[in-house]
């Protein structure tokens, strides 16, 4: 007879059982839920979620010389300044709804004042799967044009210029912290390492982590 402790879970059961489920706050970008659960071990308990009206997009652009961009701004849910990829929320439904790639592309026009003739998704990736179902879609851009910048009226950027060696060190030394961003340059990293960039990439990433 099998040991109950000892024998793993299924991994695509889902043992919570939801007993009722209130909306107890809402913006035009997510909502936020109180449940009433059974939990796994069967006792009953509480669970709050947020579910979000977009999907996550971070763009990771690289010049001919293998130059990237991070955009600097105060965000105001961590309290603190970030240096961060080119990123944005993208609407999943409305008028104002594109898929992700389409939605990509217009933060890097907007905030970096970049249009990119090449795109790579490199990565996908729950944000915070705890609490939330926020979901996000990592890019590689080249192939660049210089086009007007066009900001939210809401943000405050400084748009920094610099290697792609120096904003991996910028993410492993902690001086960035945006999950996104770093996730962006450790799989490009990765991704020269193995060489399995594109051929008309490699170099570009290359030439950005030499020295």
């Amino acid at each position: 007879m099998s040991d109950p402790a000892r024998t793993p879970p299924s991994s695509q059961k889902n043992p919570w059982t939801v007993l009722s489920r209130d909306l107890r706050y809402e913006n035009p970008w997510l909502r936020v839920f109180h449940h009433e659960v059974l939990r796994p071990d069967g006792r009953p308990g509480i669970f709050g979620t947020v579910e979000f009206a977009t999907v996550a997009v971070g763009v990771l652009p690289v010049a001919a010389n293998g130059d990237t961009w991070l955009v600097g701004q105060w965000r105001f849910g961590a309290g603190r300044y970030s240096w961060e990829m080119v990123e944005g929320g993208i609407p999943l439904a409305g008028p104002k709804a594109v898929g992700p790639l389409a939605g990509a592309a217009e933060e890097l026009r907007e905030e970096a004042g970049l249009r990119a003739g090449r795109w790579l998704e490199i990565q996908r990736m729950d944000m915070s799967n705890s609490v939330g179902n926020e979901h996000a879609h990592l890019y590689l851009a080249w192939d660049l044009t210089e086009v007007p910048v066009a900001p939210d009226e809401t943000e405050q950027l400084i748009i920094r210029r610099l290697p792609l060696r120096a904003a991996l060190d910028m993410a492993l030394s902690g001086e960035i912290l945006d999950a996104m961003t770093i996730a962006a340059l450790l799989r490009v990293r990765l991704m020269h390492l193995e060489g399995t960039l594109p051929p008309d990439l490699a170099p570009l990433v290359a030439a950005g982590f030499a020295g």
